[in-house]
């Protein structure tokens, strides 16, 4: 048997069965390239994945259904052990969705924790990230070996899940947290993540809003590769980017030759 592309062709069949809300923004493509987010908007056809795309993305989802059934068993045992009237409740929210509707933007968070003590309430996020060993280093590795801003848009992300969590459950306070395991080697770091990065996410996404709003689909093509603003907005994306095919950039095929859109890529030192 060649056990290599029957797993191919499940993993292809698995990602056939994935659902994807239309005509909205995702919130897990935060900071994105601008013409990408307005073919994701769209639902212009995408190209479709290899099978080594396919398997390092189901490692993802494996850490995260483990992470879900290990929160759900925690959930379970808190339900238990918390009293009703106790001063201090606590409650646990997992793999859920939220949406900003002003700004037609809808995600998925894969943790949250919300804790009321009858003055205020604290709603604590997670996103779990998996990284192999060279992303691994330039993050946690020695100092020497690191590489600032290397997750702004996963910060990005999860400032977007706090933006919707604000307007659902009005708390108090937020405070993110990146969950990162290594692939390599199953060790696990948390990372607080700034709350300046739920402002960033809301300006990005109402960038995103007003000029869909404005220009509408036909203005896609008006959108250049290398020229228009936030076209795209990091000089890596276009060699992963999923509209290769489509799109009429040849950025992926040369050396990068400028860095667009760099406000909400800098943190306050």
């Amino acid at each position: 048997m060649d056990i290599e592309s029957i797993y191919g062709a499940y993993l292809n069949h698995q990602e056939t069965l994935r659902e994807r809300d239309k005509h909205v923004f995702h919130a897990s493509a935060a900071g994105s390239c601008y013409r990408k987010q307005m073919y994701s908007y769209y639902d212009y056809p995408s190209d479709a994945k290899d099978d080594k795309s396919l398997r390092l993305l189901r490692l993802g989802t494996l850490v995260h259904k483990d992470m879900e059934e290990a929160l759900s068993m925690y959930e379970d045992k808190l339900a238990d052990m918390q009293i009703k009237d106790a001063p201090i409740q606590r409650s646990i929210h997992i793999e859920e969705k939220v949406t900003i509707e002003d700004l037609d933007v809808v995600g998925t968070f894969d943790a949250g924790e919300r804790i009321e003590d009858g003055t205020e309430i604290e709603f604590n996020l997670y996103d779990y990230k998996t990284a192999a060993a060279y992303k691994w280093t330039t993050k946690f590795g020695r100092v020497k070996n690191r590489v600032a801003s290397t997750d702004t848009n996963y910060k990005l992300q999860l400032g977007t899940y706090a933006l919707a969590v604000r307007y659902k459950y009005e708390p108090d306070r937020v405070n993110m947290y990146l969950v990162w395991y290594n692939k390599n080697t199953s060790q696990m770091r948390e990372q607080l993540v700034s709350n300046e990065w739920i402002e960033k996410a809301r300006e990005y996404w109402m960038e995103m809003f007003e000029m869909k709003e404005d220009m509408g689909k036909g203005f896609v093509d008006e959108l250049i590769p290398g020229v228009s603003y936030g076209v795209p907005v990091q000089d890596w994306e276009c060699r992963y980017c999923q509209y290769y095919s489509i799109c009429p950039s040849t950025l992926a095929d040369k050396k990068p030759r400028f860095s667009i859109n760099p406000k909400f890529f800098k943190e306050k030192q």
